[in-house]
């Protein structure tokens, strides 16, 4: 595997986002047309931001379905719910915006004026509501609703070299933060506070709004060995194994990278012997992951090992926050890696009496040797990453 963790400190003032949001379009487009979808209507944030390239506020807390976005092949325009065009893109005009209604009635209708979806005869929804069929009978009265998921899978998953390296710039990011967390990391401090560096280390990097605050694990040497993802505020003990999986969004793009450290103190080799059986696992799969791979391939290499499956994925895709295609236990064996694809690759494995050991990097799904996008400095194996 080839490493290009050098894309991390491309220079952001480079990025032009209107090329970006134009290759997205027409990937969105064309994925509709071989899909037979004449019109697509998105809710999911991530899919709402992949289409119109608008920014949306970050909010806490889960959000119900509405149908946030519509694209319409005929018109080859995307329309937002929106009560302002502010950070809305210009190829979205201000015309292409509906407003945010209390009454389903006047929704339909706003819906029913967007040009060319009356017409329509498939639309596709990559989420639904009880009321979404009624919705969309009364904007297009002959469409036929149907699962827009793998049109959308289709122009999402294979990432083009700009959105490539906006991930390994996110990436940059987060590795910053795992030093910040591992310079902060003491016996007799906490999880909060090395959640508190985190959050801290990303913003002061222009990125104050985290993928997740589950970044910090002090795993437990006595008992049953588990990965949590809620901080506590128990002390944490000289030579305990503590998992560092921070994260970063640049320009709405994730990147990560996990590590697992010890508190004050060498690592003793039972310590090493467990990072090294996490290592050599998790090299596996990464080295698995080929353009026309699937899951039951990734899931093979880490078996092959030795090693059983761990309860969460052992990889999922990357991009506007977290993707498909997820591989796991029980989950993922049939899904097919294009190339283009950028997958977080993570390993856990633990050991009652030594604690646990968490890695993850970043690896780009080429047609030759895959790539990892990720460094992280030594793990406790003692190999560079």
């Amino acid at each position: 595997m080839t490493t290009l963790a050098g894309l991390a400190d491309a220079d952001p003032s480079c990025v032009d986002d209107e090329e970006v949001r134009a290759d997205r379009r027409r990937r969105l487009f064309a994925a509709m047309d071989d899909h037979g979808l004449d019109a697509l209507v998105l809710g999911r944030p991530a899919e709402v931001a992949f289409a119109s390239g608008a920014r949306q506020l970050w909010t806490a807390g889960t959000r119900p379905f509405g149908p946030a976005c519509v694209a319409v092949r005929a018109t080859g325009r995307t329309h937002l719910l929106s009560v302002s065009d502010f950070d809305v893109p210009t190829e979205v005009g201000h015309d292409d915006l509906f407003g945010l209604f209390w009454n389903p009635a006047n929704l339909a209708t706003a819906l029913a004026a967007i040009p060319g979806l009356a017409d329509a005869a498939r639309v596709g929804t990559t989420s639904s509501s009880p009321g979404f069929p009624r919705l969309i009978a009364a904007a297009a009265p002959g469409a036929e609703v149907v699962d827009g998921g793998a049109a959308v899978r289709a122009a999402r998953t294979p990432k083009s070299a700009a959105e490539v390296a906006r991930i390994a710039a996110a990436a940059g990011i987060a590795e910053a933060a795992l030093d910040a967390m591992t310079g902060a990391l003491r016996p007799g401090g906490t999880e909060r506070d090395l959640v508190a560096t985190y959050l801290e280390s990303i913003a002061a990097r222009g990125a104050p709004t985290p993928p997740t605050e589950g970044v910090a694990c002090a795993t437990p040497s006595r008992g049953p060995v588990a990965l949590r993802r809620i901080a506590t505020d128990v002390p944490i003990e000289t030579g305990q194994l503590v998992v560092l999986d921070p994260g970063a969004f640049f320009r709405g793009y994730e990147g990560g990278v996990g590590r697992t450290r010890v508190a004050g103190a060498a690592a003793s080799g039972r310590q090493r012997a467990l990072a090294r059986r996490c290592r050599l696992a998790a090299d596996a799969v990464a080295a698995a992951c080929r353009a026309g791979a699937t899951g039951r391939d990734l899931l093979g290499a880490w078996t092959s090992c030795g090693e059983t499956l761990p309860a969460a994925p052992l990889a999922h895709g990357v991009g506007l926050g977290a993707e498909p295609p997820v591989i796991g236990a029980g989950i993922g064996a049939d899904s097919v890696l294009p190339a283009g694809t950028v997958l977080a690759v993570t390993g856990w494995v633990g050991e009652a009496g030594v604690g646990g050991v968490l890695t993850r990097d970043l690896v780009l799904v080429t047609d030759g040797e895959p790539q990892v996008l990720t460094a992280g400095g030594r793990d406790l194996a003692g190999e560079e990453r």
